[in-house]
């Protein structure tokens, strides 16, 4: 053999060899990049369904802050509902209060018995219902509360009283008023601007 032909069948197994080479590199390389692919292809399943998990779970939540807020918005509409209601009662009874020129006490100790019957069920619903409230509000109507024990007080030393004459009648009527128009004062106060 030659030196050529010793030389070209060098280069035809060269040849062989670095095309097989490259081949095999092609095949390695095309299979790598086809499980880089599966992989990549996997995880972005798998992250897109955590996220729609995780986007399902906060829509659950939040439709029930909404349902609770929205239950809490009723309840508080409700309690103030409740409330006013109370305090047209108590309104009704203590403009009776306020007429000039009563002067039949039982019928005063009447009104003033349905007075203090509301007031004590409009504090029960404001106590049972304050979490529904602002603490601006709930700080006024415990102000409001606080002030109207001394009237309460008051209102029952008058109807206690004991009544011998006409002066003792009108005395006691006239503190009852008296007691109403304080407390019918303070209301506006308690009323948060």
């Amino acid at each position: 053999m030659d030196m050529h032909g010793a030389l070209g069948y060098f280069l035809i197994i060269a040849g062989t060899a670095l095309g097989f080479m490259i081949a095999v590199a092609w095949a390695i390389k095309s299979i790598i990049a086809s499980e880089v692919t599966k992989r990549y292809e996997l995880f972005r399943q798998q992250l897109q369904m955590e996220a729609n998990q995780t986007l399902d779970q906060f829509r659950k939540s939040m439709a029930e802050e909404k349902l609770v807020f929205g239950t809490m918005m009723d309840s508080r509409s409700d309690s103030l509902v409740q409330l006013y209601g109370i305090m047209i009662d108590i309104a009704k009874n203590g403009r009776e209060l306020s007429k000039h020129g009563l002067n039949n006490l039982p019928f005063v100790i009447g009104l003033i018995q349905s007075v203090m019957a509301s007031t004590h069920e409009f504090f029960g619903a404001y106590q049972k219902n304050g979490i529904y409230f602002s603490d601006e509000f709930c700080a006024a109507m415990d102000v409001l509360q606080r002030n109207h024990e001394k009237t309460l007080v008051d209102f029952t030393a008058a109807i206690q009283a004991k009544v011998a004459t006409p002066q003792d009648e009108q005395r006691a009527i006239a503190t009852i008023q008296k007691s109403w128009s304080a407390f019918e004062n303070d209301i506006p106060a308690a009323i948060p601007r």
